[in-house]
């Protein structure tokens, strides 16, 4: 009988550091492109995509600009919150992008002041 109180006990411990592990890889529901656009920033930066995809079970990205690439060296996904740090003309920026209802809104400080970006899933051809 303690046997399988015991081993009850360690297949609750053992879900419930699964269920853990799967909610901070919950990345999964933004994987893909987004079309984004930032009408205050400065022109190219005012539109474009973002990718968001999983490489060696890590989320990375990168902007797509006017057909230029820029890469997202940080990217992290927790709690709804897209968090994403890059560098823009020898600028750091970190951005902060809320997913709500499917899509992603957020602001972030550049030097020519507070920038509103927003996203959505962009439609597939």
């Amino acid at each position: 009988m303690k046997t399988s109180g015991l081993l009850f006990a360690f297949f609750c411990i053992i879900s419930l550091f699964s269920t853990s592990f799967m909610s901070e890889s919950g990345y999964q529901k933004i994987l893909g492109k987004w079309e984004f656009s930032a009408p205050a920033a400065r022109q190219p930066y005012d539109s474009g995509f973002l990718y968001l995809k999983e490489v060696d079970q890590k989320l990375t990205g990168e902007f797509t600009i006017q057909g230029q690439a820029l890469k997202i060296p940080k990217v992290e996904f927790k709690a709804e919150i897209l968090s994403l740090e890059f560098v823009v003309e020898n600028t750091p920026i970190t951005l902060k992008l809320q997913l709500r209802d499917g899509l992603l809104e957020g602001k972030t400080d550049t030097p020519d002041g507070p920038v509103t970006v927003k996203a959505k899933p962009a439609k597939q051809k």
